[in-house]
């Protein structure tokens, strides 16, 4: 399911340490350099516009650049949302959205809706979707989630693989969304909907090589300072990368193991697609039943805390799951026929 940021941001920090050596002996290195030179371009006749996105959001512009070149090729005629042309109704999930009046009101409402806007608040600041009260407005890190930085590489590198969906671990192997033209990434790739190619080779630039070459690229040139997150890159010094405040994790349920399977994944979309087909909580079409835990699972699970109760963190924990089984229970018991 979807992993805790806790718990992967030492695995994060790890692999940013080694990724410096790696870029350079990398043979991807010129080819990035050459593609970050000309998203940076792309994204200089939308400065502004990205100066807003970052006022609204608190998105730094250089995990969305990373990020919308993956998305869109940074075409800046498609929304960050799903690639859908912002000028229009959004025909693919997110489904209608738009029209915009431009390309950063789309980015805006794309980075809102993937509630990228709360990492920014995530130091200690509790994020607006918690002001819920009642019985059962329980949180799945309550009294456990530490003030961490928002937007650091670990947590940029978290937000990314969130966006594309934690599908890759369960195979064993390091998502190439991330780390693809680096030796981190080892190959294996989603080709289609659910199917995992295990010798397929993701060939488009990493977030991570991509966002070290801009960072390089911009080096000595007045740019805002959206082009840098909260620490220091761990290879920009030489030394070993500063350690993140020990977190404080809640403790779990002896079957908590059971949260980071891919089978448990699959059963969660399925049980939503069913609970939604009854309930109605998402506009959504069904989710596609792949065991890989990513941003349209998130909102299907949003959209489920939201009708029961629960803070709408988009955390998939024990107290989601149960009310998942409760009600996968009741619906199981309704009176009345049912199809196969």
């Amino acid at each position: 399911m979807q992993h805790p940021f806790t718990i992967l941001a030492p695995e994060y920090a790890a692999l940013l340490a080694k990724t410096g050596i790696l870029l350079r002996v990398s043979t991807h290195c010129a080819a990035s350099r050459f593609c970050a030179a000309v998203v940076l371009a792309l994204s200089e006749r939308h400065r502004d516009e990205w100066a807003e996105v970052a006022g609204k959001t608190g998105v730094p512009r250089l995990w969305g650049l990373a990020s919308f070149e993956r998305e869109s090729g940074s075409d800046y005629s498609r929304s960050p949302a799903q690639g859908d042309r912002w000028d229009r109704v959004s025909v693919n999930v997110p489904r209608g959205l738009g029209p915009y009046r431009c390309w950063g009101d789309a980015c805006v409402a794309a980075y809102r809706i993937d509630r990228l806007d709360e990492v920014a608040g995530s130091a200690g600041v509790p994020p607006a979707s918690a002001a819920i009260t009642g019985e059962a407005a329980a949180s799945e890190n309550a009294g456990g989630t530490p003030a961490l930085p928002g937007w650091t590489w670990p947590r940029a590198c978290y937000e990314g693989e969130l966006f594309n969906g934690f599908g890759p671990r369960a195979h064993g192997r390091h998502t190439g969304y991330l780390w693809s033209w680096t030796n981190i990434y080892t190959g294996g790739k989603y080709v289609a909907d659910g199917k995992w190619d295990p010798d397929t080779q993701d060939q488009q630039c990493g977030m991570v090589p991509m966002m070290a070459a801009l960072l390089r690229l911009s080096a000595g040139r007045s740019l805002d300072p959206s082009l840098a997150l909260a620490d220091a890159p761990p290879w920009s010094t030489g030394a070993p990368p500063a350690p993140l405040p020990a977190p404080t994790v809640p403790a779990l349920p002896p079957d908590s193991a059971a949260l980071f399977d891919s089978n448990m994944t699959a059963w969660l979309q399925a049980a939503l697609n069913r609970l939604n087909a009854t309930e109605g909580f998402s506009k959504d079409p069904p989710l596609v039943v792949d065991g890989s835990y990513g941003r349209h699972t998130r909102r299907a699970v949003t959209a489920f805390q939201a009708a029961h109760g629960l803070v709408p963190d988009g955390l998939a924990g024990p107290l989601t799951i149960a009310e998942i089984r409760k009600q996968e229970s009741g619906v199981r018991t309704a009176p009345g026929p049912r199809s196969s």
